[in-house]
């Protein structure tokens, strides 16, 4: 299968993956101090049959032969945000950056999933708070970051995560944040368009436990600012999504789902051009006990 072909020349191709859920089981005594005993309960009972991430490697060719050169992450690289988790995480990313891909990544609820570990933003001793040296903010420090990323297209992520209780896993949008977005699409040259990266998506999900707090602050902020965000990514749901929201005023939606599930894993092609952009939906297939990607849908979308 050759690379996806928009109507005109692509601008850009980026993956777009997340909810990868690196685990590294612990026995330390301390675990029982913060929620990390559950996510570890939940490894050892669940995810260690659910999950393999170690087979991401597997996307590297495909890669290569649809001429990706961006790789955008939407957060849950750990599974209870421990320190050898995101080694494990980071060893994933510099494996893409040796095959000589871009690499965006921020913080799912998982990356902040104990009050240390969000308190101390262990997240960022492993990856990178700001896009680009000249970046006005930091995900680590005001939540928000942005990079250009040339021909008029700009990229923007949001760290919404936070610790929350046993039985809790939301975000937050908070109003400081929320100045913070506005007054960066603010400042986005005329006729420029962003590509706004989130770990939470800012519609309800079907439990009030899992939702992003002022989800409806950046919905609204977002419909304000329709001509210039384009793409909204998200993970969290565990869901595949591709949806036009654009006749109310929203961006289109990619959710990529999680990637490193093994009957679910999924993830989206995404192909910029200056007239739309083509979107791939590609899912995770097991034939005869053998791991493959194939291809399930094509969109287009005009600008």
């Amino acid at each position: 299968m050759g690379p996806m072909q928009t109507p005109h020349k692509p601008l850009f191709r980026f993956a777009h993956i997340s909810d990868l859920h690196f685990s590294k089981l612990q026995w330390s005594p301390s675990q029982f101090f913060s929620k990390r005993w559950l996510g570890n309960l939940n490894v050892c009972c669940v995810r260690k049959a659910m999950y393999d991430p170690e087979g991401l490697t597997t996307l590297f060719p495909l890669f290569h032969e649809h001429k990706v050169d961006t790789v955008l992450i939407t957060g849950d690289l750990s599974s209870t945000s421990h320190p050898d988790e995101f080694a494990l995480a980071k060893q994933f990313i510099e494996g893409l950056r040796e095959e000589k891909f871009q690499i965006f990544t921020l913080p799912g609820n998982h990356d902040h999933y104990t009050k240390a570990a969000y308190r101390d933003k262990v997240f960022y001793d492993f990856f990178p708070s700001r896009y680009e040296e000249k970046a006005e903010f930091t995900l680590k420090n005001e939540g928000i970051t942005t990079t250009s990323l040339g021909n008029h297209w700009w990229l923007c992520a949001l760290d919404t995560a936070l610790a929350t209780s046993l039985i809790s896993s939301q975000g937050f949008f908070s109003s400081e944040l929320e100045a913070r977005l506005e007054s960066t699409l603010k400042k986005i040259p005329e006729g420029d368009r962003v590509i706004l990266l989130n770990h939470f998506p800012f519609f309800s999900n079907e439990s009030s436990r899992k939702e992003l707090l002022r989800k409806e602050a950046l919905r609204a902020l977002l419909e304000r600012f329709s001509p210039i965000v384009k793409l909204f990514l998200h993970g969290h749901t565990h869901r595949h999504c591709i949806a036009d929201l654009r006749n109310s005023s929203l961006p289109i939606i990619l959710d990529s789902g999680s990637t490193s599930s093994k009957k679910e894993g999924s993830w989206n092609l995404v192909e910029i051009s200056s007239q739309g952009c083509s979107v791939e939906a590609f899912k995770n297939s097991t034939e005869e006990g053998c791991s493959s990607w194939k291809s399930f849908s094509k969109s287009f979308f005009h600008w």
